[in-house]
């Protein structure tokens, strides 16, 4: 065995008698246990972006009424930025990306990326269809 990789097996009555609250090995010098704290978002923190969140969707909608006034492609654009923005609140604080393990946060922001490019792809092969000159 490599240092620092020895296994103890502990009898049922050691277990019960240095572990508390339900753990497995005891909290000692022997058995340090290492926790990794994640701090989560207080009430105030969810509250605060719930109303971010609130009046990004009032900008969005009063945006999508000057569909006459403003240039197409730049309303497009702007309502792609807000949804963005949006979907990133979400998914930090709400999903808890912000507190997820590394991996995780890799995984999903890999997959988004990917999708991001296969919807660009997309967007330009029917940009004729879509986007007004």
């Amino acid at each position: 065995m490599t240092e620092g990789t020895d296994l103890v097996t502990l009898s049922p009555e050691q277990l019960s008698e240095g572990a508390a609250g339900g753990e497995l090995v005891p909290h000692t010098d022997q058995h340090p246990v290492v926790a990794e704290e994640h701090r989560h978002p207080g009430p105030r923190q969810y509250v605060l972006i719930a109303v971010v969140l609130v009046i990004l969707t009032g900008v969005e909608v009063a945006t999508s009424y000057l569909e006459g006034t403003v240039n197409s492609n730049l309303l497009i654009v702007a309502l792609g930025i807000m949804a963005a923005v949006k979907f990133f609140l979400v998914a930090a604080w709400y999903m808890h990306m912000k507190q997820d393990s590394r991996v995780f946060r890799r995984l999903f922001i890999t997959g988004l990326t990917l999708a991001s490019i296969v919807y660009g792809i997309l967007l330009l092969f029917f940009s004729s269809t879509v986007l007004k000159s």
